[in-house]
């Protein structure tokens, strides 16, 4: 598993989509973050950590969803495959955008087979909006 993961890994650089990995329950989503943070990833909370991120080139960064994808996040998968990204910021009350480097950089989110059967059933099509995808 942990080659075709790391092989997974080395694809990611320069995708104008965001990155899926699918763990089969939370003990391999623990390997996967653990794997990623070994790898120089960092990992992200929500839309304003990761707008620190996309605009440099060699950014390696992941996300964690956990019971529910927040909307935020969702539109920013959305977003980001267009060059332009746009969310609003409800403690600043304001929109902030971002326009992706693209150069190298690597934006995976990690979800549980649950929880993307889950955030479908809650009407969040991820599997339609992201690119590079990778279940063990």
């Amino acid at each position: 598993m942990k080659d075709t993961f790391d092989d997974f890994l080395k694809l990611t650089p320069s995708q104008k989509e965001v990155s899926l990995a699918i763990a089969k329950d939370h003990d391999e989503l623990a390997v996967f973050v653990k794997n990623l943070e070994g790898q120089g990833f960092r990992q992200v909370v929500d839309t304003s950590d990761l707008f620190k991120y996309v605009f440099h080139p060699s950014s390696k960064v992941f996300f964690v969803v956990k019971e529910s994808l927040p909307k935020d996040m969702y539109d920013f998968i959305v977003q980001y495959p267009t060059g332009q990204v746009e969310i609003y910021d409800d403690f600043n009350l304001k929109s902030k955008l971002a326009v992706p480097a693209y150069d190298k950089i690597s934006v995976i989110f990690l979800i549980t087979r649950e929880g993307l059967k889950k955030n479908q059933e809650l009407g969040f099509q991820i599997l339609d909006q992201v690119g590079l995808t990778y279940q063990s």
